[in-house]
C-alpha cells in the first residue's frame, strides 16, 4: 500500500503539475483499493488510477484555483502555478523536475529566481518549441506547411524548398533568441541560413552540406522581411500580394490593426483580359483605392507591400515583372516617410515607436494566452529598453511582471 501511495503522489504531481491535496490522494487510493477488491492485480490497479488521472480536468486543462476569484486586486500565484506558466510559455510542455523543486522550495518567489530559470530553460533543447510555436505563429513560418505555389509559374517551389524556408525562419529567430542579438536589428541584420535549395533561390554559393549561416551584402535582402519564407507565405498561389504582405507587416511588426468596415465586400484583383495591354500589380491595386471605404487601409498596407515587390511569389529577387514592365517600389508611409524598396522600408519600420513595443505585446499575449494590455506593455517596455533589448531580456521582463506572476478578476 505504501508503494501505491508513493506512485499516486509522484505521478499525481506530474499529471496535475502540483502536489495532490489530501482529498485527491485519498480518493485515488480508494480507487486503487476498489480495483484490488475486484480481483485486479497491483499493476492493473495502478494503471486504473493512472487512467483516472489522465482523464481528469486537472490534467487536461491548466487550471488555477483562486481562493478569491472576485478580487480585482492582483494576488500572487503559488510556485507550482508559476512553474506551469513558465514551462508552457518557454517549452510548450509541463515543468521538469528542477522547476518542481524550485516551485516547492520558493525559488520562483522572486525576480532573480525567475530570471535564472529563464536562462536555464533557454539552454534546454525543449526551448526549440518556443521558436516553432511562438515565432512560427508570430512571423508565419508555420503557414509554409500548407502554402501552395503554382507549379507552372514557380517550378522551383518544392516541398524540400518550403521546408528549407521554414527552417531558415526558425534559425533566424533563434539567432536573436540564443545569441542575444539586439531585437532592434531584427529587420536589418544581413545574414541568412541556406542549404542547397535556398542557395539556388538566393543566387549564392551553396554550402558543402546541410544548412549554414552566411553573410552576403550584395544579395538585395536583409532582415526578416528579406527571408524567402516570409515573402512566400505572404504571397498568393500565382503571384505576390502586396496587400497580404502589408497587412502581415502591420500586424506582426507594428501591432497595428486595420479598421475594416463591417460588411465590406473586397473585390479580387483582376488579371488583364487576353490581348489587353499588360499591367503591374500597382496598377491593378488602384481599383481598391478608388473607394473611400478601402483607401484608409490601403494607405497603410500598400506602401509596405509594394516596397517588397522586387521579390516574387517565392521570394526570388527580380528587376522587372515577368511581362517586362518595370517594378515601382516607391511609396509614402502613413507618417509621411518616403520608402523605395526593402532597405528603406525596414529603416522606416525600425524607427517607428510601435516597433519595439509590438514585440512585448506579442510575447505577453503568447505567454499568457490572452491579449496583452496597454498598461502591461507600457510597464514592461521601458524596463526592457533600459537594459539589454534582446529577446532573452524581454522574456525575463515579461515573466517577472505582475501580469505573469499574479492574477486578478477582471473589472466589469
Amino acid at each position: 500500500m505504501a508503494c501505491a501511495e508513493q506512485v499516486i503522489r509522484d505521478f499525481g504531481l506530474k499529471a496535475f503539475r502540483r502536489p495532490l491535496n489530501a482529498d485527491e490522494s485519498a480518493s485515488l487510493l480508494k480507487k486503487y483499493q476498489e480495483a484490488l477488491a475486484l480481483g485486479t492485480d497491483a499493476l492493473g490497479a495502478l494503471q486504473h488510477v493512472v487512467h483516472i488521472l489522465l482523464a481528469s480536468p486537472q490534467f487536461l486543462y491548466r487550471i488555477e484555483y483562486d481562493p478569491d476569484p472576485s478580487s480585482t486586486a492582483p494576488h500572487p500565484l503559488d510556485g507550482y502555478e508559476l512553474a506551469t506558466r513558465m514551462s508552457y510559455a518557454l517549452w510548450s510542455s509541463m515543468p521538469d523536475d528542477e522547476l518542481f523543486v524550485q516551485a516547492g522550495g520558493g525559488g520562483l518567489a522572486n525576480p532573480d529566481g525567475l530570471k535564472a530559470q529563464v536562462d536555464r530553460m533557454l539552454g534546454d533543447p525543449k526551448s526549440e518549441m518556443l521558436v516553432k510555436n511562438f515565432a512560427g505563429r508570430w512571423f508565419g513560418s508555420k503557414r509554409l506547411e500548407d502554402h501552395v505555389a503554382s507549379a507552372t509559374l514557380f517550378r522551383d517551389y518544392t516541398p524540400a524548398l518550403a521546408a528549407s524556408m521554414q527552417r531558415e525562419m526558425e534559425l533566424y529567430f533563434s539567432e536573436f533568441l540564443y545569441n542575444d542579438l539586439p531585437y532592434s536589428q531584427f529587420l536589418s541584420a544581413d545574414f541568412n541560413f541556406v542549404d542547397a535549395p535556398l542557395a539556388a533561390l538566393y543566387g549564392v554559393t551553396p554550402p558543402a552540406s546541410g544548412m549554414q549561416r552566411i553573410e552576403n551584402t550584395t544579395d538585395q535582402r536583409v532582415g526578416l522581411l528579406g527571408l524567402a519564407g516570409f515573402l512566400t507565405h505572404t504571397s498568393r498561389e500565382t503571384r505576390t500580394s502586396p496587400i497580404i504582405r502589408g497587412k502581415w507587416v502591420l500586424d506582426a511588426i507594428l501591432c497595428t490593426p486595420l479598421a475594416v468596415p463591417a460588411n465590406l465586400v473586397i473585390a479580387p484583383l483582376e488579371e488583364p483580359a487576353e490581348g489587353a495591354a499588360p499591367t503591374t500589380v500597382r496598377q491593378q491595386m488602384e481599383a481598391h483605392r478608388v473607394s473611400p471605404a478601402c483607401a484608409g487601409c490601403h494607405d497603410m498596407m500598400d506602401p509596405i507591400g509594394l516596397a517588397l515587390e522586387k521579390y516574387n511569389g517565392i521570394g526570388r529577387f527580380r528587376d522587372s515583372y515577368e511581362n517586362g514592365l518595370p517594378i515601382d517600389t516607391s511609396g509614402t508611409m502613413p507618417g509621411g516617410q518616403k520608402v523605395d524598396g526593402l532597405v528603406s522600408l525596414v529603416t522606416a519600420l525600425a524607427a517607428s515607436p510601435r516597433f519595439m513595443p509590438c514585440a512585448a505585446t506579442k510575447l505577453e499575449t503568447y505567454a499568457l494566452g490572452a491579449l496583452s494590455s496597454d498598461t502591461n506593455r507600457d510597464q514592461i517596455v521601458p524596463r526592457w529598453l533600459a537594459g539589454s533589448p534582446t529577446l532573452r531580456s524581454l522574456i525575463k521582463e515579461t515573466v517577472t511582471h505582475e501580469s505573469f506572476t499574479s492574477r486578478k478578476a477582471e473589472a466589469p
